[in-house]
């Protein structure tokens, strides 16, 4: 199950059609959120790999996962999430 499904709240844009799911950062503990086009979030329900997020950078697709926030990685690994 990807973190955003378990752990975080969203809110729905109906005129932009998008989705801002916000939870906590699972290193930080900060409260991140993340804005992913319906279109794009639809393809991932439907099973596609999550690089059918193409609005997302690296970082953000890693929080999808698994609810590690840029400032996370950072904090574990010292670097970026590579693209």
């Amino acid at each position: 199950m990807r973190y955003i499904n378990s752990h975080c709240t969203y809110t729905e844009d109906h005129a932009e059609g998008t989705y801002t799911f916000t939870g906590p950062c699972r290193v930080t503990n900060e409260p991140y959120s993340v804005t992913i086009p319906g279109h794009e979030l639809w393809d991932l329900n439907q099973g596609e790999p999550i690089m059918c997020l193409r609005s997302l950078d690296a970082g953000d697709r890693e929080f999808v996962m698994t609810g590690t926030s840029p400032k996370g990685w950072e904090k574990l690994f010292g670097g970026q999430v590579d693209e």
